[in-house]
């Protein structure tokens, strides 16, 4: 399951349910900016009192802080009790990634079910990435037996919120019949849109699809830009199958993109 959408979550965060002040939601808030800025000392000083008084926003920061704000304040188990405090007042961030730190062992004990429940209660919230997690858990069975449909219903969730990971594994799945009829033109739509946030492996199978006119028709120029795009964006299967187009063409830079791919 991803670790993702995670560190810079905060500025998507639910109004304080504890703490609706104009003073207290003020400092809340500055203490987050202080926590984007990199600021984590200053962020953790003016946070720590109003995440002890109960403000969710500031017990999730804090948690981060601990997680993930810098090498002396790391200390898993310390955030996955303060993501606990906010995840149990409904903040769907906290519940996220204490489903992360239960998928993970990190902080706590490993437990995919109960990593389950809490992206559970996330998803119910519409988060993004717990909706993917749940999609990748019943696909290859996390704590769980695998159900495709399940998985293809929740990848479709993520992916209409913007996940191009959920996208491209919509993609995978038409492209194998993988729970559903094989359908390369349906696994051409998802890639595309996957590619089209920048997945590299999308870009990447959407160059070959491409190429060999596989669920759209074959177009060498298509394919080229594709490949391309995969490359620029590290992947070493694109690198490569862009290098060889290039040595068709007789591109002296062919070798260069061939040297950088996979062989």
């Amino acid at each position: 399951m991803e670790k993702m959408g995670r560190a810079f979550s905060v500025v998507v965060l639910a109004v304080s349910l504890l703490h609706a002040g104009k003073a207290e939601t003020t400092q809340v808030g500055k203490g987050v900016q202080l926590f984007k800025a990199g600021k984590y000392d200053e962020a953790y000083r003016m946070l720590r009192p109003y995440a002890e008084a109960g403000d969710p926003r500031a017990q999730f920061t804090v948690g981060l802080l601990y997680d993930m704000g810098s090498i002396a304040m790391m200390d898993k188990a310390r955030a996955v009790e303060w993501y606990r405090k906010a995840a149990e007042q409904g903040l769907a961030d906290a519940q996220y990634d204490m489903g992360v730190m239960f998928s993970k062992g990190e902080g706590i004990y490993k437990d995919l079910g109960e990593a389950r429940r809490w992206y559970e209660k996330a998803a119910a919230q519409g988060h993004p990435y717990a909706l993917y997690n749940l999609g990748v858990a019943w696909e290859r069975g996390y704590g769980v037996q695998p159900d495709l449909n399940k998985a293809r219903e929740y990848y479709e969730k993520a992916a209409a919120k913007g996940v191009a990971k959920a996208a491209y594994n919509l993609g995978n799945l038409y492209y194998k019949g993988k729970g559903v009829a094989k359908n390369v033109a349906e696994a051409a739509r998802w890639y595309r849109k996957a590619a089209a946030s920048g997945h590299p492996a999308a870009q990447f199978h959407l160059g070959w699809l491409y190429e060999h006119g596989e669920g759209v028709p074959r177009d060498p120029k298509e394919a080229k830009r594709w490949y391309r795009e995969a490359a620029y964006n590290g992947s070493r299967e694109g690198a490569w199958n862009y290098g060889l187009l290039l040595e068709k063409e007789g591109d002296p830079e062919a070798g260069y993109w061939k040297k950088r791919g996979k062989r």
